[in-house]
């Protein structure tokens, strides 16, 4: 028997994106070909943070209206502990930079502390007009990605301190320059119903000008030098990410799956590669292809474990 969800598009995207990160941080392509490899790297992986966020701030609009929004902080709360506890091992060490990480998150799970500042600063500003917050969200945007830059070319040398500040990822990569911004945009989309409003052929040409936009900035950022490890906020995300986002409830999907369990394998998926990954490169050196490959199928297996763990130990994912 067929059937669909609404979300089953989405949810099917959520995972898609989470293999996405997972190559990412396998290195896929590195050793096979620089501009490859730089292209996926400094372009498409910078959709997937914000893409994450956007579907955030679309459904966090639910929350409050239905007054449940400190149902919500307290689920992201314990989340992010939980699993910044998990990984302990990497980070926690008696020192100030411990503190910093404890705040802006460890890894990947930078994320969960943009969502959850993030997500607490749109509750104080979601009764302004539209108008209002989204001259917010592009402001920061700009911003962050001005910061970004500076780090980039090196712009800023003296004083010391100002240089370090500027050159320190968390600086730009953040609740304030990402997270906010990209909830604010998922927020709006529900607030204005812009998903139902938007054709399918409008769709599809404003996704073909999003990605030859990002692909331009990539190619500026490739032969330009910029470091990709530094290229995390992408102007052109800004158009595209939603463009995405409102394409996934748009277009419909037919397949015999659960589509709920798509969605916390996302998750889950997300969560536990850098694990993987670590256990992995201690036994064995492999390939960034087959890394990739390995540690997406681990990360499943694993996800499934964390999946049952979920049903006794809540808050895992």
């Amino acid at each position: 028997m067929q059937f669909t969800s609404r979300y089953l598009l989405l949810d099917l995207a959520k995972l898609m994106a989470s293999f996405v990160i997972v190559a990412f941080h396998c290195g896929f392509l590195y050793d096979y070909n620089t501009f490859s490899y730089y292209i996926f790297c400094n372009g498409f992986v910078r959709i997937v943070v914000p893409f994450f966020l956007c579907i955030s701030g679309f459904f966090i609009y639910t929350f409050f209206i239905n007054n449940t929004f400190k149902h919500w902080v307290k689920r992201i709360t314990i989340l992010y502990l939980t699993w910044m506890l998990l990984y302990g091992f990497f980070w926690v060490k008696a020192s100030l930079k411990s503190i910093i990480t404890l705040l802006f998150g460890f890894n990947h799970l930078w994320y969960l502390a943009a969502l959850l500042f993030g997500g607490i600063l749109l509750y104080y500003i979601k009764n302004l007009s539209s108008k209002k917050i989204f001259i917010i969200a592009i402001a920061l945007s700009i911003i962050g990605f001005t910061i970004q830059s500076l780090s980039f070319f090196n712009t800023i040398s003296n004083p010391y301190f100002l240089a370090k500040i500027i050159h320190f990822t968390p600086t730009y990569r953040n609740f304030l320059f990402i997270g906010l911004p990209y909830l604010i945009i998922g927020f709006l989309i529900h607030r204005h119903q812009l998903h139902l409003k938007l054709k399918k052929n409008q769709i599809i040409l404003l996704l073909v000008f999003g990605f030859t936009l990002l692909l331009l900035e990539s190619l500026y950022g490739y032969y330009n030098y910029i470091n990709r490890s530094l290229s995390i906020i992408s102007l052109a995300c800004l158009l595209l990410v939603p463009i995405i986002f409102i394409a996934t409830l748009r277009f419909k999907l037919y397949l015999n799956t659960n589509s709920k369990l798509l969605s916390l394998y996302s998750i889950a998926v997300y969560l536990v590669h850098p694990i993987v990954i670590y256990f992995i490169t201690q036994f064995t050196i492999l390939d960034t292809i087959t890394l990739t490959i390995t540690t997406i199928v681990l990360s499943v297996i694993a996800s499934y474990l964390i999946i049952q763990l979920n049903k006794t130990f809540k808050y895992l994912i």
